[in-house]
């Protein structure tokens, strides 16, 4: 252990890194603008924050993927600085399929947020879908086939892509996402982390000169 100590010095920072959870910070990068070229993200027990923008110049929606390793809640919050920006968000399963979808859950205005409880048989890879609310995909009628309203109540029920172009536009974002469904089972750098302290303990000890410890 101690050798492997001395050879993997980033060993120790990185398991404290994963097992305090820091969040990972990303920057949405274009082009993301479809289910299949989304734009992955790095995972990290501490959950993910994107920062992104829809500008005038492209309002086109945004997908990130990512992993999930098990089950349990997975939370996605999305903010804005700006009062007027209005968002929807539709989460996509490892089978491609809208599993959860939101408009203005978030409390954070006109800003939407999704809480999803991920069942032990839906690990794996999950896509986000992120736009700004479209009114004129509210309801099916004319030329629209796929709208918000699915029942007829003219209230927002389910995500549909491809409406960025006339959706609302013209502000920034931040999303956010945590839950235990984004930690691996078992969390093995956590599992490791008494191991490698104590290791890093015994070995500080004996270049101070301290009392000497068996290495046995």
């Amino acid at each position: 252990m101690k050798r492997w100590m001395e050879k993997c010095p980033w060993a120790l920072s990185f398991c404290l890194a994963t097992a305090v959870g820091t969040a990972q910070a990303n920057v949405e990068i274009e082009p993301n603008n479809t289910l299949q070229g989304a734009q992955m993200l790095m995972n990290s027990p501490g959950g993910f924050s994107i920062s992104g923008g829809r500008s005038f110049a492209d309002p086109s929606d945004d997908f990130f993927s990512f992993l999930v390793f098990g089950s349990g809640p997975l939370s996605i919050v999305s903010t804005s600085p700006d009062g007027f920006a209005d968002s929807i968000m539709g989460l996509f399963g490892p089978m491609g399929n809208l599993v959860a979808s939101n408009d203005d859950g978030g409390g954070n205005g006109f800003m939407s947020a999704i809480l999803f409880n991920v069942p032990a048989n839906m690990v794996g890879r999950y896509t986000l879908g992120f736009s700004g609310y479209n009114p004129g995909l509210l309801a099916c009628t004319g030329s629209v086939t796929q709208c918000y309203d699915t029942n007829g109540d003219f209230i927002f029920d389910t995500f549909v892509a491809g409406g960025g172009a006339g959706g609302s536009t013209g502000w920034n974002y931040a999303i956010n996402m945590n839950g235990v469904a984004l930690v691996p089972e078992p969390h093995a750098a956590l599992l490791a982390l008494p191991g490698l302290l104590a290791v890093m303990a015994w070995r500080q000890r004996r270049q101070r000169g301290g009392e000497p410890l068996s290495a046995a």
